[in-house]
């Protein structure tokens, strides 16, 4: 199943980098929003979004989590500071730490499309679940 992506960051360097790896894996990407009020306007046509924690409006990344999930999105962090969504995760999946490499991009692609799946396994080695997953058998 092809999935939406949502990509919110601001470094259009990174969201292009986040973008190709998506578009390696078989997704779309529906757009790449610098600031909440863009990611919203997007929101209704993603499944799955990329978030980070600053964006060009202010450190809004943990309100926009909240309220994408809310709209059924599943949300993954991507930014460089994790400890800033320690006890701010808004309902997202989990977060991972930038720069991500090439690989690490497409594990963590593969990781929650196969979530949204229903198949759940081991997450990546970088990526930090905020729920909790039972290992595959």
């Amino acid at each position: 199943m092809k999935h939406r992506f949502l990509i919110v960051e601001d470094s259009l360097l990174i969201a292009m980098d986040l973008e190709e790896a998506i578009s390696r894996s078989g997704h779309e990407v529906i757009g790449i929003a610098p600031d909440m009020t863009v990611a919203l306007n997007y929101a209704r046509e993603a499944d799955i979004a990329f978030v980070d924690v600053r964006l060009a409006d202010g450190e809004t990344g943990p309100e926009l989590a909240r309220l994408l999930t809310g709209r059924g999105l599943t949300v993954i962090f991507v930014t460089g500071n994790p400890m800033l969504v320690e006890g701010r995760d808004a309902g997202a999946l989990g977060v991972i730490a930038k720069p991500l490499t090439q690989q690490a991009a497409a594990d963590v692609i593969q990781f929650v499309v196969d979530w949204k799946g229903g198949k759940q396994r081991r997450p990546p080695a970088r990526l930090r679940l905020f729920r909790p997953f039972s290992p595959a058998a």
